[in-house]
């Protein structure tokens, strides 16, 4: 959008300055041997933009071919790996083979008690008295 405008102010510019010349020849000359030069790369530049917004219509068109293609192609990923899973089973370590995760069980530990020798002994000394 910035190089839009960039491009816009300076050719405009360029189509300001050309008239300003040709309008002024009298008073200037000896600036008027410029114009071929300038009016050339004037519309040296209107196709070289015509041609660049061709250019960006056409990857716009196939970026958006790109994303259609790789979301079919992960659905089709998804339905493989699926596949995979439905025939060697979704714990097989054969899964791994077609880069499909397998699914391992958390193992989890077992909360042991505390033997007899563990427990701390409570004297009757150190228990508070409710009474009191």
């Amino acid at each position: 959008m910035a190089e839009e405008r960039l491009y816009m102010n300076v050719v405009t510019g360029w189509d300001k300055m050309d008239t300003a010349v040709t309008a002024n020849n009298q008073q200037v000359p000896h600036l008027e041997i410029n114009l071929p030069g300038l009016r050339d790369r004037t519309q040296r530049a209107r196709s070289l933009y015509a041609q660049y917004a061709a250019m960006m219509a056409a990857k716009q068109e196939v970026w958006k071919e790109l994303q259609q293609v790789l979301q079919e192609g992960n659905a089709v990923l998804r339905f493989l790996r699926e596949g995979v899973k439905a025939h060697y089973g979704k714990d097989n370590e054969k899964l791994v083979e077609f880069g499909v995760q397998p699914f391992r069980r958390i193992k989890r530990k077992r909360a042991e008690k505390p033997t007899a020798a563990e427990t701390p002994a409570v004297s009757p000394a150190s228990t508070p008295d409710p009474a009191k």
